[in-house]
């Protein structure tokens, strides 16, 4: 059988957003296809890459910490590099992972979330009163990181500089030179361990201040989790994980999401005759929309998985949109948009196990609210010209869609 995985994959597939029909011819070649740029064996020097396509084959990998690993990291262009620190908690395995993941949990919890709502609510009318054509601009990129920034204490305002940061540090989302990219990141890293500085001496209700003090007594000046100093370097890491993951792939969402609803108005039509459909309309947006393209896992020990011999470090991409339209997991409508699907699968959007998003309710709740305010207004919407995508092979979605509603 010939391989379908062009070389050079995912890097030049994303022009107009996931690569559907490949994802499919993937999946037709089995459960775990050979990646063409790296051979079998010692040769290249670092083993297989496995190309995951299948709902199944992700979510165990996803699970399996021990046997999957992510601290060799995460993306392609990694798979060489070492960190003096790690620069996300994605690229941290249990229990150091674990540890992370603990102290930023709180910002997430129900009852934080529920006190956000009103907030967030108050965010989509605002947006929505000024709206005229563009979606992502004046809806989906704004909402978002306005909600970051509430929940960091930092000017609302300032949103606009967090959204240059955020480009420059998802891979191939915007055209920008490296020197222009490692400017910016150093900016936005000096700005906020700035602040967290600034909030370990004058504490805040907010997100910042919880990280910079987590672990101090009254006597201490410097944070600390289980013994161990929170670095700058670890701080700038938390905060601009919680920048980039909480507004990127929430604005896809909600974009790409309206725009499936406006090219599908009998979706539209059936959550105006049906709102208690809006929170399966939610689920079926994040199957849909997918914005994580990909994340890679490190084989830790020889195994098999899918009826293929895995050996210990070779890597496998999790290609997380493919699983999502896996009719083995979906059913045969899983190409169909379909605000009242009932699946018992689960969409992979966020994730799965121990790397499950930590902010997947704060992006439901933003995308459940927008749809429940613009089903309060408007009976219909239609798109208003060609749209374009950003691009990028590791967070994908729209950059430009018009929209009318009416």
């Amino acid at each position: 059988m010939t391989l379908v995985i062009p070389k050079g994959f995912p890097d030049a597939q994303f022009a107009d957003g996931h690569p559907y029909d490949l994802y499919a011819a993937i999946r037709s070649q089995g459960r775990m296809v050979r990646h063409p740029d790296l051979p079998r064996g010692a040769a290249a020097g670092r083993g297989t890459l496995w190309v995951v396509g299948t709902h199944a084959e992700v979510r165990t990998i996803a699970a399996d910490p021990v046997t999957y690993r992510s601290g060799d990291g995460i993306l392609i262009p990694e798979m060489d590099l070492t960190y003096d620190s790690p620069p996300t908690i994605m690229h941290t395995d249990p229990p150091g992972h674990t540890r992370y993941r603990g102290l930023v949990a709180p910002a997430f919890r129900p009852s934080v979330l529920r006190g956000l709502e009103s907030a967030v609510r108050e965010r989509v009318r605002v947006l929505l009163t000024r709206f005229e054509r563009n979606v992502v601009a004046e809806l989906a990129v704004p909402l978002p990181l306005q909600v970051i920034c509430l929940m960091l204490g930092i000017p609302e305002d300032d949103w606009p500089r967090f959204f240059r940061w955020s480009e420059a540090i998802v891979p191939g989302a915007v055209e920008m030179t490296d020197e222009e990219r490692n400017t910016l990141r150093v900016e936005a890293g000096m700005y906020l361990v700035g602040e967290a500085h600034r909030r370990r001496a004058d504490p805040r209700g907010d997100v910042i201040s919880q990280l910079a003090r987590s672990g101090m007594s009254p006597h201490q000046g410097t944070a600390e989790m289980g013994g161990d100093r929170l670095t700058d370097a670890e701080l700038v890491m938390f905060l601009i994980q919680l920048l980039v993951a909480g507004n990127e792939t929430t604005r896809h969402s909600i974009s790409g999401g309206l725009l499936a609803l406006a090219e599908h108005p009998a979706q539209w039509a059936a959550l105006r005759s049906r709102p208690e459909l809006v929170p399966s309309a939610v689920e079926e947006i994040l199957r849909w929309t997918s914005p994580v393209v990909y994340f890679l896992r490190t084989a830790t020990r020889p195994t098999s998985i899918g009826g293929v011999e895995v050996a210990a470090g070779d890597r496998l991409m999790l290609l997380y949109g493919s699983a999502n339209r896996d009719a083995s997991a979906f059913g045969p409508s899983a190409d169909h948009f379909d605000v009242s699907r009932r699946s018992d699968a689960i969409s992979l959007a966020f994730g799965f196990g121990p790397h499950f998003c930590l902010g997947a309710a704060l992006a439901r709740t933003e995308i459940r609210i927008v749809l429940e305010e613009l089903l309060d207004r408007y009976s219909s919407l239609e798109p208003a010209g060609p749209v374009s995508y950003n691009g990028s092979s590791v967070v994908t979605g729209l950059k430009r869609a018009d929209l009318i509603f009416h």
